[in-house]
C-alpha cells in the first residue's frame, strides 16, 4: 500500500493542526506528502512536532536555519513560495527552512533519560474539530514511508466508541504536556530548537548529528569530563547554587578552583569520585539531580580499570617467565626481534625479559641490583619504541643523578654502535634559556636532566615531555622526602608520558615512606584506589602491613639478580685486622670517656679515630657522614643537638700525636703493594679530609691516584672516570654517596680496598657493584678488602668488626627476601641498632 497516497496526504489536506511525536524523522519525509501539507498551508494550519534528537545533519542543518531566520524576523513568506518546494523534486526539501521561519512549522527534541526516545503517534484536527489519531511502528522518515512494512493504528473521533475516545484524549493531553512542560511521567523531556542551538552539543558520527541529551537534563547539574578537566554545567531551576554551601566549603574545597563550578584541573578519577559523591548527597537534600557523562563514566571506569589489569598482568608476565604461556610467549619473541634490530651487542635474555616487562607496563620500576645492566634493559625498550614499525616514541628524557649522565652517554653508543646516533642534550654541559632549550629539545633523543635541575627547566620540560616521550628516573631513591620539592617537580614534569620507569638497585634505602613519591610519580592517579597506605602506615608498619605492602608493589616492579645475570662470584672478603698501638689504644679510651653518654656521636667519632684522628678536632659534618640526601629523622636523632665536646690541651695534644692510624698505614701499604702488581684499586673512604691526604701520600709513592667526592664538578668526574677506565691513574679515592652510584669501573679494575665505611648497607652494596657487574669475564675475579683496627685485649675497641658484622647480617636479611620477592628497607640511621653496636 502507498501510505502517503493513501493517509498521509488525503489527511493533512483536510487538516488544519498536525501534531507528531517520531522516534525517527526526516525533511524528505515531509516533502513526500508536500501535497497534504499545502493544503494545510492554505487553511494556514500549523505543524508541531517532537522527534528523536538522532537526526541528519542535512536535517539538523535545516532547523538551525529556519530557526536562526525566525529570529531575525523576516517578513511572513506567501503561500506561492511553498510551491518551490518541488513536488517531484526532493532536492528542494531545505525549503521547509521557510516553513520553519514562518512559524507554520515547529520543533522540539525528545529525550529520555535512560534508553531511546521511541514515541510514535500523531494528531491531526481539522476546522471542524474532528480528530484523527494514529500511532505505531511508522517513523517520519523517507524510508518508512516508501519501503518498510509498517503497522499503525488509526482512531477517529467521529466513528470511534467511547473507549477509544479516551485514547485520542490521553493522547493530545500527553502531546501538550510535552510540548509546554518539557516533561512526561519524569521518563521523557523535550527541548527547544533554539536551546540545543544555543549550546552547541552536536556531535557527528558517519553524516549523522547527535545531540548529546544528557547536557539537557532538566533541573540538575550535569558532569562531564572534557579536555582532561571536570566540567560542570548548571541547569538547575528548583535551586540556586551559592558558593558557601557548606558542602563547597567543608567537603569540596580542596577540589575547587576558586569558586564553585570551577574545579581543579589535575584532579584524579578518585578525587571526581569523591565529588559525584558529595555532590549526590546535597542534591537529594535539595530535590535535584546529579548526571553523570557518559564521557566521565567512561573515563573513571577506564582508570580504574587500568591499574588492577596492570597488576594482573604484571604478575603474569613475572610467572609466564619461567612457564611460557602462547600468548605472552608470542609477545615477547615479537618485542625481541624487534628490540635487537638496533643493537650492536647482543643483550642477555634475562635482560630482555625485564625489558618486555617494561614495555609492556608502560608504568614500571626495574629494581635490578646495580651492574645488572638497568641502562641496557632502558635502551631496549627504547629501541623498540623507535623502530619504524612501531614508532611510538622519539626520545629518552633521563632524570637521574650527576654520577650518571657519563654511563648514559657511553651505554647509547655500546649498545646501538653506528645503528643510531646520539643526540644529547645535557643540563650540565650548558646552561639553557627556555627557549634554548626547547629548540634543542627538538633535535635530541636524548635528555639528561639532574635532580636538582628539574626545579629550574620545570615550566619547558612540563611543556615538552608529551605521550612521545620515555622517561627513565634513574636512581628514583634519589628522590627523598614525602612533601619534597625536587618529588614535586618530577611529578609535574613527567604527568604527560606515556612510558615511564624507575630505576634503582635499593628500593626502599631507609624506610617504606621511600616508596611513596615512587608509587607517586608512576601511578598517581590510581594511587588511592589501588595502594592506598597511609603515610603514618608506610612509617612503622607492623607485619600485617609489610605483608600487604609488599603484595600491592610485587606486580609492579622486576627484579634481576647477578644469578639470573650468571655474574662470577666476588671471592671471599679479605679482613685486614690492626692492633691499635699505646697512644692509639689511650685516644679510643679517651673518646669512650668523651661521648659514652651518646652513642650516635660515639659511633661516628671512632669511625673517624680509626683512620684519621685529626678529624676528631673538627664538628661533625652531617652531610659529608651521609651524602647530600641526608634528611635528619628526629626519631633518630636531634641535628640541632650537635656534638659539643671540649678537648683539654693534653686530649688535643694525644690526638694530634695520632694523625695518622696504623689502619691508615695498612691501607697504603696494600695499595702500594697491589700498585707493585700492576693493578688498579679503588679506596672506599668517608670523609674529604681523609682522601685528599691518601692522595697526596700515595703520590709520594709514585702512584697516581685521583679523588671524586662531592664538590668535584661533573667534567672533573668524567675526565678522571676516563683517565681510570684509559689506565692513566692506578688509584681512585672516593666514596658510596658521591660514587656510589651509576658508574663501571668493572672492565680495569677488581681489587677494592675498604679503608672507612658505616653502617650503611646501601652504600656498601652500592660501592661493591662499581666492580662487581655484568661484564665480567669468567677469569675475572673481584677481590674487597676490609681494614679493621682492634684494641688492645681488655681495653676499649673500635666498632670496625661489629660494623662489618652487622653488615654483612643486613646483607644476608635483604638478599633472602629479594629471593622471596620481598623488599625490606635498611635504615640509613637507626639508633637502635647503632645502640646495639656497643652492647655486643
Amino acid at each position: 500500500m502507498d501510505i502517503k497516497s493513501a493517509f498521509y496526504v488525503p489527511v493533512l489536506e483536510k487538516s488544519v493542526t498536525y501534531d507528531r511525536v517520531s522516534a525517527y524523522f526526516t525533511f524528505k519525509a515531509l516533502a513526500a506528502y508536500a501535497k497534504g501539507i499545502e493544503g494545510m498551508i492554505r487553511q494556514n494550519g500549523k505543524m508541531r512536532f517532537i522527534i528523536s534528537h538522532e537526526i541528519s545533519k542535512e536535517d539538523y542543518d535545516i532547523l538551525k536555519d529556519g530557526y536562526e531566520i525566525k529570529k531575525s524576523l523576516v517578513p511572513k513568506l506567501s503561500n506561492k513560495d511553498f510551491k518551490q518546494l518541488s513536488l517531484e523534486d526532493q532536492r528542494n526539501v531545505r525549503n521547509f527552512t521557510h516553513l520553519i521561519a514562518q512559524g507554520m512549522i515547529e520543533f522540539k527534541i525528545g529525550f529520555t533519560h535512560s534508553g531511546l526516545f521511541h514515541s510514535k503517534y500523531g494528531i491531526c484536527h481539522d476546522a471542524d474539530g474532528n480528530c484523527i489519531y494514529f500511532s505505531g511502528s511508522n517513523n517520519e522518515t523517507a524510508a518508512a514511508l516508501a519501503r518498510n512494512y509498517e503497522a499503525f493504528d488509526v482512531t477517529a473521533s467521529w466513528k470511534s466508541a467511547p473507549f477509544d475516545q479516551q485514547r485520542i484524549s490521553r493522547a493530545i493531553a500527553e502531546f501538550e504536556k510535552l510540548w509546554s512542560t518539557g516533561l512526561s511521567n519524569g521518563f521523557v523531556f523535550v527541548k527547544e530548537i533554539d536551546e540545543i542551538v544555543k549550546q552547541k552539543l552536536i556531535q557527528y558520527d558517519k553524516g549523522k548529528i547527535i545531540v548529546n541529551s544528557t547536557y539537557l537534563s532538566p533541573n540538575s547539574l550535569i558532569l562531564d569530563h572534557v579536555d582532561d578537566e571536570l566540567v560542570v554545567h548548571n541547569n538547575l531551576t528548583s535551586y540556586t547554587i551559592l558558593g558557601t554551601e557548606r558542602v563547597f566549603r567543608s567537603k569540596l574545597w580542596a577540589y575547587l578552583d576558586g569558586d564553585f563550578p570551577h574545579f581543579q584541573k589535575d584532579l584524579t578519577h578518585l578525587d571526581i569520585q569523591d565529588i559525584i559523591k558529595h555532590l549526590r548527597k546535597f542534591a537529594k537534600r535539595k530535590n535535584f539531580e546529579v548526571v553523570v557523562t557518559e564521557a566521565l563514566q567512561r573515563f573513571i571506569s577506564q582508570k580504574a580499570y587500568f591499574i588492577k589489569e596492570r597488576a594482573d598482568y604484571g604478575k603474569a608476565i613475572k610467572f609466564y617467565q619461567q612457564d611460557l604461556d602462547p600468548v605472552v610467549a608470542e609477545r615477547f619473541n615479537a618485542f625481541k626481534e624487534t628490540a635487537t634490530k638496533a643493537l650492536a651487542r647482543p643483550p642477555r635474555e634475562v635482560q630482555l625479559w625485564c625489558s618486555f616487562y617494561m614495555l609492556e607496563m608502560q608504568r614500571a620500576s626495574n629494581f635490578s641490583v646495580p651492574g645488572a645492566g638497568k641502562t641496557t634493559m632502558s635502551y631496549l625498550v627504547y629501541s623498540y619504541l623507535t623502530a619504524p614499525e612501531v614508532d611510538l616514541v622519539d626520545r629518552i628524557v633521563m632524570i637521574g643523578p650527576k654520577s650518571s649522565f657519563l654511563a648514559w652517554r657511553k651505554e647509547f653508543y655500546e649498545n646501538f654502535k653506528e645503528n643510531k646516533r646520539l643526540r644529547v642534550l645535557d643540563v650540565q654541559r650548558h646552561k639553557y634559556s627556555p627557549t634554548e632549550f626547547i629548540t634543542e629539545f627538538g633535535k635530541c633523543n636524548v635528555v639528561l636532566v639532574n635532580y636538582e635541575s628539574v626545579g629550574k627547566y620545570q615550566g619547558v620540560l612540563s611543556s615538552v615531555i608529551d605521550e612521545r616521550t620515555m622517561v627513565i628516573l634513574d636512581e628514583v631513591h634519589k628522590i627523598k622526602g614525602i612533601q619534597s620539592l625536587r618529588a614535586q617537580s618530577v611529578k609535574a614534569v613527567t604527568k604527560g608520558a606515556k612510558f615511564k620507569f624507575a630505576l634503582t638497585g635499593t628500593p626502599i634505602p631507609n624506610s617504606y615512606e621511600d616508596i611513596y613519591n615512587l608509587l607517586k610519580i608512576l601511578y598517581d592517579d590510581e594511587y588511592r584506589m589501588y595502594f592506598n597506605f597511609r603515610k603514618d602506615q608506610l612509617k612503622n608498619p607492623n607485619s600485617v602491613m609489610v605483608e600487604r605492602i609488599n603484595d600491592l608493589l610485587y606486580p609492579f616492579f622486576w627484579r634481576t639478580t647477578k644469578n639470573h645475570l650468571q655474574v662470577p662470584a666476588a671471592n671471599e672478603n679479605e679482613l685486614l685486622y690492626v692492633t691499635a698501638d699505646e697512644q692509639e689504644q689511650q685516644l679510643l679510651n679517651l673518646l669512650y670517656r668523651k661521648y659514652g653518654h651518646s652513642v650516635f656521636h660515639l659511633y661516628i667519632r671512632l669511625i673517624q679515630a680509626s683512620v684519621n684522628p685529626l678529624l676528631l678536632l673538627k664538628s661533625i659534618d652531617y652531610i659529608e657522614m651521609y651524602g647530600e640526601d641526608v634528611h635528619h629523622d628526629e626519631d633518630h636523632w636531634d641535628s640541632s643537638n650537635s656534638d659539643q665536646i671540649q678537648f683539654t690541651t693534653e686530649e688535643i695534644d694525644l690526638i694530634r700525636s695520632v694523625s695518622k692510624t696504623s689502619k691508615y698505614d695498612t691501607a697504603i701499604n696494600l695499595a702500594h703493594s697491589l700498585f707493585r702488581e700492576k693493578k688498579q684499586s679503588i679506596i672506599w673512604c668517608i670523609f674529604v679530609d681523609t682522601m685528599l691526604t691518601l692522595k697526596n701520600d700515595l703520590h709520594q709513592k709514585g702512584i697516581q691516584a685521583e679523588v671524586i667526592y662531592g664538590d668535584t664538578s661533573q667534567g672533573d668526574r668524567d675526565a678522571i672516570i676516563e683517565q681510570f677506565l684509559n689506565r692513566e691513574i692506578d688509584i681512585l679515592i672516593t666514596n658510596p654517596h658521591t660514587l656510589g652510584e651509576s658508574v663501571s669501573l668493572h672492565h680495569t679494575c677488581h681489587d677494592a680496598i675498604y679503608l672507612e665505611y658505616s653502617f650503611n648497607l646501601t652504600h656498601l652494596l652500592q660501592s661493591r657493584d662499581r666492580i662487581h657487574r655484568l661484564g665480567l669475564k669468567e677469569d675475572d675475579y673481584t677481590q674487597y678488602y676490609f681494614l679493621m683496627l682492634q684494641g688492645k685485649v681488655g681495653e676499649r675497641n673500635t666498632i670496625d668488626e661489629r660494623i662489618y658484622n652487622r653488615l654483612m647480617t643486613k646483607e644476608e636479611r635483604m638478599l633472602s627476601a629479594i629471593e622471596r620477592g620481598v623488599l625490606i628497607p635498611d635504615p640509613t640511621v637507626d639508633l637502635e641498632e647503632i645502640t646495639a653496636l656497643f652492647d655486643e
